[in-house]
């Protein structure tokens, strides 16, 4: 099932909102443990993610559909055409 988006940046709130996404996956998601041999296996990149970071500040913006994509890759749902 993929959700329907406004064509517009959505805050990180709102993204975890509608994934249901829970604050402690999302960070380890953002800041992967730096423990040993999981090193390379935890890493994410952002920008697969859709995550961008406005400059200037701490806050970061996010792409829902580069992140709908990633997500339902990350969980092993086909693409559906």
């Amino acid at each position: 099932m993929r959700f329907e988006f406004e064509d517009r940046y959505h805050q990180v709130h709102e993204i975890k909102r509608k994934f249901a996404i829970k604050d402690k996956t999302w960070k380890s998601w953002i800041y992967p443990s730096i423990k040993g041999k999981n090193k390379k296996k935890n890493e994410v990149d952002v920008r697969e993610m859709g995550l961008r970071k406005i400059p200037g500040s701490n806050y970061y913006v996010v792409d829902p559909h580069k992140f709908q994509d990633w997500f339902l890759n990350l969980i092993g749902v086909p693409d559906e055409e």
